[in-house]
């Protein structure tokens, strides 16, 4: 006999105090779509007719990345490693305000010491890693529905102005991180930068009260700058983080983000990151510092994106990492990017 939704998602909701934010979050949706459903109608019969018109379309993208990089540890001799990761992105829209992405991924990088950000574990064989649709329902309002997505589809915020994390966590690596499975959710665009996402995901294709996870955020985006709210309920776990950056015009850009996980076996984890970021004539710059694994331990990272064209781009990286041992973790890599 299966177990009703409600007594999945009751356990975990009923956990500490972090249930009014979920109500917050669902006052944000649906007190506002109740007030201004007049106007969502005529929108609605409007867009209706455009979409009588429209003639569904795909388009077709991939990158691909190659890594060649070495890296100098204690515990090791010093190598060079030489993988690969390609993506192939299938956009395709039915009606102009929708979106049907699939997304193939293929890569050799299981064993590589280097764990950048740019590799790829998924093997050889081209895999489905994301598969998922999303479309609007009015002009503020729209919602996600997939099969197979990652914590962070979905969610309307902007966290960072940092583009590349490569050697060190993501700044909402814990609050964002629900596996690779299916999800349905539901997110509100301001005209005033306001956001608010409201997400249901799990990590497993069976549905239950193991792997169910609940995340919401509150966000603002404005040109100069913006930042986030951001929580993860589920059976394992509890994250919360809060996450800013802010773009001045001739300098670089900053970027800051801090985030606490608490375990059920009662220890927390904490995650963080600082990052300047630069765009120049034909390349991006940028420096990060933060933790990198679940020991808290503090990675060091720069990068240069430099455009040698529109479709190849080069992207030297250093990165030192701290360890259990004496010495740090030394890296270097070259990789190139190919967009076809």
């Amino acid at each position: 006999m299966q177990t009703p939704l409600s007594l999945w998602i009751l356990p975990v909701i009923k956990k500490k105090n972090l249930s009014v934010f979920i109500f917050f979050v669902f006052q944000f949706f649906f007190l506002d779509a109740y007030g201004s459903s007049k106007k969502v109608d005529e929108k609605i019969n409007l867009k209706d007719k455009l979409e009588k018109k429209y003639f569904p379309t795909t388009n077709v993208k991939g990158s691909l990345f190659f890594t060649l990089g070495a890296l100098s540890e204690s515990t090791s001799s010093e190598s060079l490693h030489f993988t690969y990761e390609n993506k192939i992105r299938l956009n395709t829209s039915f009606k102009g305000t929708d979106n049907l992405l699939t997304v193939f991924e293929s890569g050799n990088a299981l064993d590589s010491p280097l764990m950048l950000d740019l590799q790829s574990k998924k093997g050889d064989n081209l895999k489905i890693s994301t598969l998922l649709y999303r479309f609007q329902l009015d002009d503020e309002f729209e919602v996600i529905i997939g099969p197979k997505m990652f914590g962070y589809h979905g969610l309307a915020g902007k966290s960072t102005a940092y583009n590349e994390r490569i050697a060190i966590l993501d700044g909402s690596n814990f609050t964002t991180s629900s596996g690779i499975g299916p999800g349905i959710g539901i997110s509100n665009r301001k005209k005033n930068g306001l956001n608010a996402s409201f997400k249901i995901a799990s990590d497993s294709s069976q549905i239950d009260n193991e792997s169910i996870h609940f995340i919401n955020q509150i966000g603002l985006i404005k040109k100069t700058f913006g930042g986030t709210i951001t929580t993860n309920l589920n059976n394992d776990f509890e994250a919360y983080g809060i996450a800013t950056f802010y773009k001045p015009k001739n300098f670089p850009s900053i970027s800051a983000s801090i985030e606490y996980k608490d375990m059920d076996s009662g220890k927390t984890i904490k995650n963080w990151v600082f990052a300047l970021q630069q765009g120049l004539q034909n390349k991006k710059i940028g420096i990060a510092v933060g933790t990198y694994n679940s020991e808290e331990k503090i990675g060091y990272e720069g990068w240069s994106e430099i455009n040698i064209s529109d479709k190849l781009k080069i992207i030297p990286v250093f990165f030192v990492r701290e360890t259990n041992q004496v010495s740090p973790e030394l890296g270097f890599s070259i990789n190139t990017k190919f967009s076809y």
